[in-house]
C-alpha cells in the first residue's frame, strides 16, 4: 500500500510535526486545523492551530485533526511516544468496586502523561489527582505543583492530599499561599494568585528572593497539575503556566473544561492542555450510586406581563437589576417556594450570583445568614456545619458555594440568579447531588425567566443543559402565573422524596 498521504510524528511533550506529509497531505491538516474566527471584529478571520513555517501543531489538536481526517476519509500514519501505565492491582485498592472508574482515569492519564481528566462533582478529582502524584513519586524523579484559585479549594486539597497519603505513612505538602511559598516538598498545592504575586517581585529584598524562588521551581518543574482547568486558562493564567518549560506531566481537571459561546477561548485551552483523555459521566456516577438520582423544577416567570418601570433593554446590568434581583414579584415566588421545600423538612440551599441580591433576600426571611466571600472562613465554616448537623433547614450563599464546596446531605438546590454559562449550571447542581446513607434523591430548581433581552436565551441554555444531563421526563416546567402553581410543585416534590404528609 501507498504510504499515507499525511504523517503525524510526535516531537515533544508539547509538539506534533506533519512535515513529512505529502504536499497533499500538508493541505488536508491545514485545512482541518484552520477553524472561522466568530469575531467579526478580529485582526483575522481564521485562526489557525498549527505552525505554518514549521509544519507542527499543538499536541492539544490530535484528536480533532484525526478526527477530520477520518471524517474525509484521508488516510494518516500516527507516531507518538509510548508510555506504560500501571496495571489495575498496582493502582489504590480503595479504588475498587464502584469506585473502579478512579482507577481508570488513572490509567488512561498515564497512557497520555498530559491532558485533561474530566470529573463532575463527587467523582473524587482530588483523589484521583492523589493516586496519579504517588504513582509520579514512585516511578520519577522531581516536583509536582497542584494548582487551584480560592481559600477553599487549597485548604481542601492540602487536606485531602495528606488524608489520601495516610495508608502509605503520610506526606509533607508544600503550601504557596497568602504571600507564603514554601517549595521544599516534592508535593506542593499553590494558589494561582499568589504566584502570579510572586513573580511580581517587587522593592523589598524579601519579594525579590521570592520572585527568584518561584521563577526557578517552575522552571524545573516535572509535574504540573491544574485544578477547575476552566475557570483557569486566561491568557494571562496560560502564561504563568507556560513558564514551566522541563515538564513531563501535565493533568488538568474539570467536570466542564470547555466553555458554552467561548470558542476561541476553548480552542487555546485545548491545544495547549492536550484536550480531554479520560471523561467521567454524571450518569456512571448514578449508576453505581456515587451521586444521587435528581429531578429539576423549572419555575416560568413572564416578565413581559409585569408592569417595569423604565427597563433599558440595551443594559444588560439594569436588566438583571429590575427583572431579577429587585422584581418583587419574583423575590416571593422564590421565597414562596423556599418556605415550602423547608417547610416540608427538606434541606435547602439557595444560591446567588449576586451578593447584595442574596442580602435583601436574606432580610425577606427574618435575617437568616447569608454567607459570600465577604463572611469570615470561620463563620462561614460554622453555618455550613449547622446546615449540615441538623435536620431540613436552610442556607443562602453566593458563589463561594458554587464549586469545591460539597453538600452531600442537601436535598435542594435553588439558583435563585439568572445566566448563560453552563459550566455554572453544572457546578452549582454538583452541590447537592451526592449521596448519604440516608439520601438517595435530589432536587434541582431554577427559573426560566421569559424575556427578549438576554433571560430567554439564557435560560434555554440552562434548560438545555439540564434535560442534556438528566433528560426531558426528568424535567418540570411550571408557570408560577398559573394559580395552584405553588401547590403542583408541592405534590411533584412530596412524591419525589416519597414524603408523608
Amino acid at each position: 500500500m501507498d504510504k499515507a498521504p499525511v504523517q503525524i510524528q510526535r516531537i515533544s511533550n508539547t509538539e506534533y510535526s506533519f512535515k513529512l506529509s505529502s504536499a497533499e497531505g500538508v493541505r488536508y491538516v491545514i485545512r482541518a486545523l484552520t477553524f472561522d474566527n466568530p469575531d467579526p471584529y478580529a485582526y483575522s478571520p481564521h485562526i489557525e492551530k498549527f505552525n505554518r513555517g514549521r509544519l507542527t501543531f499543538p499536541v492539544g489538536m490530535l484528536r480533532t485533526l484525526t478526527d477530520a481526517l477520518a471524517e474525509a476519509g484521508v488516510r494518516y500514519e500516527l507516531t507518538d511516544y509510548e508510555y506504560e501505565c500501571p496495571a489495575l492491582e498496582e493502582i489504590d485498592s480503595r479504588m475498587r468496586g464502584r469506585y473502579e472508574y478512579q482507577a481508570r482515569a488513572v490509567q488512561a492519564f498515564y497512557g497520555r502523561r498530559w491532558g485533561i481528566v474530566v470529573v463532575p462533582t463527587r467523582g473524587g478529582k482530588t483523589f484521583i489527582a492523589a493516586e496519579i502524584a504517588r504513582i509520579f513519586l514512585a516511578i520519577d524523579s522531581g516536583n509536582l505543583l497542584f494548582c487551584v484559585d480560592n481559600t477553599t479549594l487549597f485548604t481542601q486539597a492540602v487536606q485531602d492530599f495528606k488524608r489520601f497519603f495516610e495508608p502509605y505513612g503520610g506526606i509533607d505538602v508544600g503550601e504557596i499561599c497568602s504571600g507564603h511559598v514554601d517549595t521544599s516538598h516534592r508535593i506542593t498545592v499553590a494558589m494561582v494568585q499568589t504566584l502570579h504575586s510572586a513573580l511580581r517581585g517587587g522593592r523589598t529584598a524579601a519579594a525579590r528572593d521570592r520572585k527568584k524562588q518561584v521563577e526557578k521551581y517552575l522552571r524545573e518543574l516535572r509535574f504540573l497539575a491544574v485544578d477547575e482547568i476552566h475557570e483557569n486558562c486566561s491568557d494571562s493564567r496560560l502564561k504563568l503556566y507556560k513558564r514551566c518549560r522541563k515538564l513531563e506531566y501535565q493533568l488538568c481537571l474539570s467536570a466542564t473544561p470547555y466553555r458554552a459561546g467561548a470558542f476561541v477561548q476553548n480552542l487555546k485551552l485545548m491545544a495547549w492542555s492536550g484536550d480531554v483523555v479520560y471523561e467521567i459521566t454524571e450518569e456512571e456516577l448514578r449508576d453505581v450510586g456515587v451521586l444521587s438520582d435528581y429531578r429539576v423544577f423549572v419555575l416560568l416567570v413572564d416578565h413581559n406581563d409585569i408592569a417595569y418601570k423604565s427597563v433599558d433593554e440595551y443594559d444588560y446590568a439594569d436588566c438583571r437589576r429590575k427583572l431579577i434581583f429587585e422584581s418583587t414579584f419574583r423575590n416571593d415566588v422564590l421565597k414562596r417556594a423556599v418556605d415550602m421545600f423547608v417547610g416540608l423538612g427538606l434541606k435547602t440551599l439557595v444560591l446567588f450570583q449576586s451578593v447584595e441580591h442574596g442580602r435583601a433576600f436574606a432580610e425577606t426571611m427574618g435575617g437568616v445568614p447569608f454567607l459570600s466571600g465577604e463572611t469570615k472562613s470561620a463563620e462561614r465554616e460554622r453555618e455550613k456545619a449547622r446546615f449540615l448537623k441538623e435536620k431540613g433547614g436552610l442556607l443562602l450563599a453566593s458563589n463561594i458555594f458554587k464549586k469545591g464546596v460539597t453538600l452531600p446531605a442537601a436535598e435542594v438546590m435553588i439558583n435563585a440568579d439568572e445566566g448563560l454559562e453552563e459550566a455554572n449550571v453544572i457546578q452549582r447542581k454538583g452541590r447537592v447531588l451526592g449521596t448519604t446513607e440516608t439520601k438517595t434523591r435530589s432536587l434541582v430548581v431554577d427559573f426560566f425567566d421569559l424575556y427578549d433581552a438576554y433571560f430567554s436565551e439564557h435560560s434555554e441554555a440552562r434548560l438545555n443543559t439540564y434535560v442534556s444531563a438528566v433528560g426531558e421526563d426528568k424535567v418540570g416546567i411550571v408557570d408560577v402565573s398559573v394559580d395552584g402553581w405553588l401547590e403542583l410543585i408541592k405534590r411533584w416534590t412530596v412524591k419525589w422524596f416519597q414524603i408523608s404528609e
